[in-house]
């Protein structure tokens, strides 16, 4: 795995700041030349996508040793980079509702790189490249799949993440993990030290929710036609 000695670790993150916003102008102002290319596009995604999975596991497996209450992929953006690999191979439309709000967090991701900014440095090529590839989803599935998002999708996708969370608390605590960040909150947890998972899962749930209403409204009665 590459981890940057060489480039100062804030240049790369604005490098994909700056990347994930072109790219998203370049979806809605490109669209003849992506909609030619796009079995390529794909197939390069594929590429990257099983590359980061196979740096991110396999790295821990030889590095470390495989710890099953850190190194499943029990997180939101983790579990959405493996759906968005099994989308870019198969096409299966039935996962696109998924895709379209799961993959909203990886522009979280990218703007908010996991944790306070001193934690940039931290970071790896294989959390910019998946966070930045479900950042442009949502945006490459109304353009070019033809997706459009739906109120049932939206509380159906959410009311999977709550439940998920909320499952994962009694989970975490009887194998000693920290599955989809419950334990250790982030920026919650600085302004409300010692709330509970409950608590933290909450406001995530409600956060999120609100996060992923915004891309409903926004599109769901846009249409866009490839010319």
């Amino acid at each position: 795995m590459l981890y940057f000695d060489f480039i100062n670790p804030y240049i790369i993150y604005a490098f994909f700041v700056l990347l994930t916003a072109f790219v998203v102008y370049a979806i809605f102002n490109y669209k003849t030349f992506i909609d030619k290319h796009k079995k390529k596009i794909l197939l390069i995604i594929s590429i990257l996508l099983i590359w980061t999975q196979l740096a991110r596991y396999l790295g821990v497996l030889f590095r470390d040793g495989f710890d099953f209450t850190e190194n499943l992929p029990f997180y939101m953006c983790r579990l959405s980079v493996l759906v968005l690999l099994f989308y870019t191979l198969t096409g299966n439309k039935k996962v696109e509702s998924f895709l379209f709000y799961w993959g909203a967090t990886g522009l979280a991701g990218v703007i908010y790189p996991n944790g306070p900014i001193d934690n940039i440095a931290n970071l790896t090529e294989t959390f910019y490249i998946d966070h930045f590839l479900l950042a442009v989803t949502p945006f490459f599935l109304v353009v070019y799949e033809g997706y459009q998002p739906s109120k049932k999708d939206l509380f159906t996708i959410t009311g999977i993440m709550a439940l998920l969370l909320y499952a994962f608390i009694p989970i975490n605590s009887l194998i000693g993990a920290d599955y989809f960040y419950l334990n250790d909150q982030s920026i919650f947890g600085v302004v409300f030290p010692g709330a509970s998972s409950f608590a933290f899962a909450t406001v995530h749930y409600l956060v999120v929710f609100g996060f992923f209403s915004l891309y409903y409204f926004w599109f769901k009665d846009k249409k866009y036609r490839v010319e």
